[in-house]
């Protein structure tokens, strides 16, 4: 089975695409997001009882979506189906006995064993038939946290699917979205950084990894779905399936993140790419396009400003960090008030266009050429 892994950009729709691959016929999948640090430990354990038992505490949300305060609140998957009042459940006591009588049938199991076994016991306590699987789909959504799983599993033939919109959108939205959720509370100095730092260098550090890599876009997958998802089935030889066609979780209806405020099922042919310039100065917007002047050329999005200077260095605050700098005062955090200069010259120091080099341009999946 071939090792797939899912990373995204700002706001890129990696649950969404994870989400149309739920119900898949020759996919394996956990129900959520992977990179938890214990996974590390999970996966060098020797003892299947202890394994299967772990991997539980750790991931409480798999076994009830009820229990996960990221994924109740946030996620909403305690609000699927066409009424919004459903969730899913998975017998503990089914996984690990699968867990064990598949892992007994080897003396010593290596850590890509382990993580092979946990996949096939969690779909068989699903209660679905064994059949012909082919990939082995797990969303570790962070750039570096990808880059320590891929190392530490020391596997070659790994392939990552990276969720992208346009990159102003990547900061647009994030912005936008987190400031307005639960009041702000969670977005700070660090992370719009973070946000900014993956929406005009997430492709080149993917690309230093040398990994093979295909690039999903959040448009195309609104605008083109079945074009993307045949695409999508032809490169990795699987069967092209209707599920394809309506994001789920456990084949219940998933109705988009709370963070989003709105509630959206499937896809979206009148999706827009939305940027709000009450969110950015004009100098903002002129630096952040020559910034990501490769990347919009190359995956074919529209500039919205034409005929623009080239601004290498933004050493004015910009909007945004205004608005998220205003926001941290307002919630008086001592650590995260004193983190605005760091961020603050840590974003001029490296978010440039001096520094911000990319390798490639990977394959965007449903384009016309490869």
């Amino acid at each position: 089975m071939k090792i797939m892994l899912l990373v995204t950009g700002g706001r890129g729709g990696s649950d969404f695409f994870q989400g149309l691959l739920d119900s898949h016929s020759q996919i394996l999948q956990f129900p959520g997001l992977l990179n938890n640090e214990n996974i590390f430990q999970i996966l060098t354990l020797k003892n299947s009882y202890e394994i299967s038992n772990k991997f539980i505490n750790t991931y409480p949300n798999f076994f009830n979506s009820r229990l996960s305060a990221q994924l109740s609140e946030r996620e909403r998957h305690d609000r699927l189906g066409p009424k919004k009042n459903k969730f899913y459940k998975l017998s503990k006591a089914k996984f690990i006995k699968k867990f064990v009588h598949i892992s007994n049938k080897k003396v010593t199991n290596t850590k890509l064993d382990i993580l092979k076994n946990l996949h096939i016991a969690y779909d068989l306590a699903k209660g679905k038939k064994k059949g012909e699987k082919k990939i082995i789909f797990i969303h570790t959504h962070i750039v570096e946290f990808t880059k320590r799983f891929i190392e530490f599993i020391d596997i070659k033939d790994i392939t990552i699917i990276y969720t992208m919109r346009n990159p102003l959108s990547a900061i647009n939205s994030p912005v936008k979205g987190w400031l307005n959720f639960r009041n702000g509370k969670h977005f700070f100095p660090l992370n719009l950084y973070f946000q900014l730092d993956l929406a005009f260098k997430g492709i080149a550090d993917l690309t230093m990894m040398e990994k093979k890599i295909f690039i999903v876009q959040l448009e195309k997958l609104h605008w083109e779905n079945k074009k993307v998802m045949h695409d999508f089935c032809k490169i990795f030889k699987i069967k092209y399936e209707r599920c394809l066609e309506k994001p789920t979780y456990f084949g219940l209806q998933w109705w988009g993140d709370k963070v989003s405020k709105k509630w959206i099922f499937g896809v979206n042919k009148n999706f827009k790419i939305d940027i709000n310039k009450n969110l950015f100065f004009l100098r903002d917007i002129k630096f952040f396009e020559f910034l990501a002047e490769d990347i919009i050329k190359f995956y074919k999005y529209n500039f919205i400003i034409k005929n623009k200077k080239k601004i290498y260095f933004n050493f004015l605050p910009m909007k945004c960090e205004l608005l998220v700098w205003k926001n941290t005062f307002r919630h008086g955090k001592i650590k995260h008030i004193f983190s605005i200069p760091f961020f603050y010259l840590k974003r001029i120091l490296l978010i440039n266009k001096l520094v911000i080099k990319n390798k490639y341009f990977p394959y965007s999946i449903g384009s016309n050429k490869r």
